[in-house]
């Protein structure tokens, strides 16, 4: 079985450069990619455009971010997939590289300054807690 690298992603730059270092590692090592997009509760939203009301909830909005990172990861790299999980950042990650026996987490540094440092974060959480390596990528 190839290796698969986790890469987790929430719609802004920074975990778009994340994802775009997993996918270089990917093509340097012929592993496959899997994008997750976590969210924490499911709350739905309208959108008033014209005269038509367009619904929407937190979990579509989080799998279109995690379905159009691996699209667009898709033109590098051969073999990449998608999720969107109901759980904290940090534990999404974690869960997802397990489930799938990953060899490899890779987390932006977002959030890893100050305090954050200190009472925790999504890549210290997963540094901490991941069963496999963890490669934080410095987003700035």
């Amino acid at each position: 079985m190839a290796d698969i690298i986790v890469v987790g992603v929430d719609g802004n730059a920074r975990a778009d450069r994340a994802a775009d270092t997993a996918a270089r590692l990917a093509v340097a090592t012929g592993a496959a990619v899997h994008v997750v997009c976590a969210y924490v509760r499911d709350q739905p939203s309208e959108v008033d455009v014209g005269e038509r009301v367009l619904e929407s909830s937190v979990a579509d909005e989080s799998a279109y971010i995690a379905e159009r990172t691996a699209e667009r990861l898709a033109e590098v790299v051969p073999s990449v997939t998608s999720a969107v999980v109901q759980a904290r950042p940090a534990d999404a990650l974690l869960q997802e590289a397990e489930r799938l026996d990953a060899s490899l987490i890779v987390v932006g540094n977002r959030r890893m300054q100050g305090m954050a440092r200190v009472l925790g974060s999504v890549p210290a959480g997963v540094a901490h807690h991941a069963n496999c390596d963890v490669y934080i990528v410095n987003t700035a």
